[in-house]
């Protein structure tokens, strides 16, 4: 409820704003301004309200106070960037070249900051439907005959996903044949009793050596069992800090599950990683699945792990709020390979996500998938890292 709250605080401040704007631009009325701000705290109110609602009501409740609440959310985050932009470039032009302040004080610039936040959502809903396939091959003697893996992370299925959606991104992943699928974390976002029928559109992918997965946090937020039968539906086995060897297909799957809200994440991540050290077959080619790109250089590589996969970071998601995600992340999407003269050939695959957490929208960070070959030595043909 606590982030409801912030989300609350910013919701307004950013809609205060705006209209701040739009009274000197358009010379609103004070009680209409009021009336805009009442509005837009009832439609952060409603997004609140889903986290009070018990979630063992119907999802149909729940639905279109989501898409109010984040999709208002997105827009007023839009306006708001863009007014922003429109009142430091009046600064300048006051300081630079005066004739030009009356026009960012006239309808037209409102016009222009309306047409400005109406093509980003546009582009956004169109970019968050193009889910781009990352591929990278790695040569191993560990492996005699090529092993395609696919890794999933951030669907986050809940009320706002929609079957449609779905059905082309299991289409997308059966086009790459795989013979392993990995689910890498928040698979499950909310109202986790209800996502029966679209988990299970999941097994239709049928890889040929099983489907996997690793618990996120939003997993660990809606409570282990709950999630766990999402998994199940979906046909995955879950590894829960665990080692799990294939011998024919020369793999060694390696799962650590996301601490939630604990208040160290990259240590306590890093101690579970640390612990299936025992459980490491040498003579397997392994691949650990890690939901945050954490304690990948400091304890991945010093164990030898040959590829890591990981998500959460959504590569920022919407555009700017990338430059904030990236501060505290240090890997923001694609493929990474070990550079030191002990560790070479390692690898961190980090997925953007195929699917989209609050608004529903993709903005200069589009969704994916990981597509890994693991060949044979011989046989590689092995382009550079991403």
């Amino acid at each position: 409820m606590r982030f409801y709250l912030i989300f609350t605080v910013i919701f307004m401040f950013m809609l205060a704003i705006s209209l701040v704007q739009v009274r000197r631009q358009v010379g609103m009325a004070h009680h209409a301004s009021l009336v805009l701000l009442a509005l837009g705290l009832v439609m952060s109110l409603l997004l609140a309200s889903t986290r009070v609602m018990p979630e063992s009501w119907s999802p149909d409740l729940a639905r279109p106070m989501w898409w109010l609440g984040y999709g208002s959310f997105a827009a007023v985050s839009y306006l708001f960037l863009f007014q922003v932009c429109l009142l430091f470039a009046e600064i300048t032009a006051w300081l630079t070249a005066r004739a030009l302040v009356p026009f960012f004080r006239s309808p037209r610039a409102l016009y222009l900051a309306f047409a400005l936040t109406g093509m980003v959502l546009a582009y956004g809903s169109v970019e968050l439907d193009n889910v781009r396939v990352l591929s990278r091959q790695i040569p191993s003697a560990k492996v005699s005959r090529p092993v395609r893996l696919v890794a999933v992370s951030d669907l986050h299925l809940g009320v706002m996903s929609t079957p449609a959606r779905i059905d082309s991104l299991v289409a997308l992943i059966r086009a790459q044949r795989p013979d392993l699928l990995l689910l890498v974390g928040d698979i499950v976002n909310d109202h986790p009793d209800s996502l029966e029928p679209l988990a299970a559109k999941f097994k239709d992918v049928a890889p040929r050596l099983g489907t996997y997965g690793v618990f996120g946090n939003h997993e660990r937020y809606e409570g282990d069992l709950a999630s766990g039968r999402v998994y199940g539906w979906a046909g995955a086995r879950v590894l829960r800090n665990e080692a799990l060897s294939l011998p024919e297909a020369g793999v060694q799957l390696l799962g650590v599950e996301d601490p939630g809200r604990a208040p160290d994440t990259a240590a306590y991540v890093a101690e579970e990683i640390r612990a299936l050290g025992p459980q490491l077959d040498p003579a397997l080619f392994r691949v650990l699945l890690n939901h945050r790109p954490l304690a990948w250089r400091e304890v991945a590589q010093p164990l030898g792990i040959e590829l890591m996969l990981s998500g959460h970071t959504h590569r920022g998601q919407v555009f700017p709020f990338y430059m904030v995600v990236a501060r505290f992340n240090e890997f923001m999407g694609g493929f990474y390979e070990s550079r030191g003269p002990d560790i070479q050939g390692l690898v961190l695959g980090v997925s953007a996500g195929a699917g989209f957490w609050g608004p529903p929208l993709r903005v200069l960070a589009p969704p994916d998938i990981l597509v890994v070959d693991i060949v044979p030595a011989a046989t590689a043909t092995n382009p550079p890292a991403q």
